[in-house]
């Protein structure tokens, strides 16, 4: 069946962060379970997929794109996503939406008059980040999504900027005393949440400025190597 573009029917999926959750889309939301990583994405994950087989008979049938976070992030998230994405490749071959994690971030703000620097921590003094701008009713990536050393971000903001993490009370008294009044902390927290990766998704295709990809072409965006890839490599020198 070919995916219409004018009201596409996406399933969503992001495992990378804090926050993890299953949605269902078409013109509008139609369904959304959010769930904390501690609690198990894999549990929250099948429990959602079996409400969504039992009460919407066109999951299967009619899912013209699944939307997926790809990250940066938790390792362990983004494989069972990925693999419970995978799954559902074999099961129908739909197309799939790679989305960054950054920029869902970012669009927890929209018409923010600040450029919107998106952080997830990386670890070891490192932070994954992007920098994006809403000029308008158009969003703008300013800087892909990067690892840097922590060190190194004084030489990206260069000016007001609202600074947006699932984590960011880890590094706001060191924002503050490094940026001062540079440093501008979002009123409400944003959140990882699946039902915004469906309406982003889905504004990216009207727009076209998104291109659907198969299963085999899906690929996280770990931007650094695991903890057990890091170790394997250096028992190897």
């Amino acid at each position: 069946m070919e995916a219409s573009l004018e009201s596409p029917l996406i399933f969503s999926i992001s495992t990378s962060g804090k926050t993890g959750g299953l949605a269902l889309y078409k013109e509008g939301l139609l369904w959304e379970i959010n769930f904390r990583a501690k609690e198990s994405y894999s549990q929250g994950i099948f429990k959602g997929l079996t409400f969504l087989k039992e009460n919407f008979k066109e999951f299967l049938s009619e899912l013209d794109y699944i939307a997926v976070d790809i990250g940066p992030g938790s390792f362990t998230g983004l494989r069972i996503g990925l693999s419970v994405v995978k799954a559902l490749d074999l099961i129908r071959n739909p197309s799939f939406l790679p989305i960054s994690s950054l920029e869902i971030l970012a669009w927890n703000y929209p018409g923010s008059p600040y450029p919107i620097l998106s952080i997830v921590d990386a670890y070891s003094k490192e932070l994954f980040i992007a920098l994006y701008q809403w000029k308008g009713d158009h969003f703008e990536s300013l800087l892909s999504p990067s690892l840097i050393p922590f060190k190194e971000l004084k030489e990206i903001v260069s000016g007001p900027t609202l600074f947006v993490s699932e984590t960011l009370e880890k590094w706001e008294e060191e924002f503050l005393k490094l940026f001062g009044e540079n440093f501008i902390k979002p009123a409400i927290p944003p959140l990882l949440r699946a039902g915004l990766l469906s309406y982003v998704a889905s504004l990216k295709l009207k727009k076209g400025v998104i291109k659907p990809i198969k299963g085999e072409e899906l690929l996280p965006l770990y931007l650094k190597p695991s903890e057990a890839e890091r170790k394997n490599a250096h028992l190897s020198n």
